[in-house]
């Protein structure tokens, strides 16, 4: 499933994301907001995980409202704290995608693509 493997490519790359980075906070917010708006768009169709996107939109609209401040250790801690956050969301949703992996094989899948 190549969904699949972007989500989770995607959700990786903003698990690994350092706040401690040579381009500063400010940055570490930004990456965050991009990773996330395009996992967002793979996850659309799984309307399992919807709160999950929800929470993962919150996230992103408290980052971006944060980069109009003066970046201080405050950020530091609001990111750290809402990554520990996401790590339960984003084990929500792998655990989700293997569910409906077992359910709808991929040979399914493409049987009923090519019936449509």
């Amino acid at each position: 499933m190549k969904t699949g493997r972007k989500i989770e490519s995607y959700m990786s790359m903003i698990e690994k994301i350092n706040y401690e980075n040579v381009h500063g906070g400010a940055y570490a917010y930004v990456q965050f907001m991009a990773y996330s708006r395009e996992l967002v768009k793979l996850l659309k169709p799984f309307k399992k995980v919807e709160p999950q996107i929800n929470t993962i939109e919150g996230v992103s609209w408290l980052f971006n409202e944060y980069l109009a401040a003066r970046f201080t250790p405050r950020q530091k801690v609001i990111f750290e704290t809402k990554m520990v956050e996401l790590k339960e969301v984003f084990d929500y949703i792998r655990f989700s995608l293997r569910q409906f992996e077992r359910e709808f094989p991929v040979s399914g899948r493409m049987l009923h693509r090519q019936a449509a």
